[in-house]
């Protein structure tokens, strides 16, 4: 089987909500991976990308794998997604967390809102919820 030159990805479901492979602070129940091949062996799928090992995780964890379409999508920059989150990527404080959960607790569920109460994307506060176990992912 030859190496492909296009460039495709693979839009990962698993079962549950597991830990981003690239950031062990965020929970995710779907993931993106760019990657032209798959293979599977001893109980992991394994996925390659011009003949270099870009991501292995567990069968049985795996909901489903699709081809994802935009894969060729122009993706916003770092500097434009920290103007539109100033916190993105920084680490929740205990602080944050009582926050949130404060704002939880009185039941705020709009999760536009409370991104832009914390300057993070929405699916960071969603997922925050969930590593603290309020909320779940569908």
């Amino acid at each position: 089987m030859g190496e492909s030159t296009m460039r495709a990805a693979f839009r990962l479901t698993f079962t549950d909500f597991h830990e981003d492979p690239d950031d062990s602070d965020v929970l995710r129940r779907a993931v993106t991976v760019q990657a032209d091949r798959i293979t599977f062996d001893d109980g992991n799928l394994n996925l390659w990308l011009a003949g270099t090992h870009v991501g292995e995780f567990p069968l049985d964890i795996i909901e489903s794998v699709c081809p994802h379409g935009d894969a060729g999508r122009k993706r916003e920059s770092p500097e434009e997604l920290r103007a539109r989150y100033p916190r993105i990527g920084h680490p929740w404080t205990p602080e944050d967390d009582a926050q949130l959960l404060a704002l939880y607790q009185q039941g705020e569920r709009d999760f536009d809102t409370l991104g832009e109460q914390f300057g993070r994307k929405p699916s960071a506060i969603r997922s925050r919820l969930a590593k603290l176990g309020l909320e779940r992912l569908a």
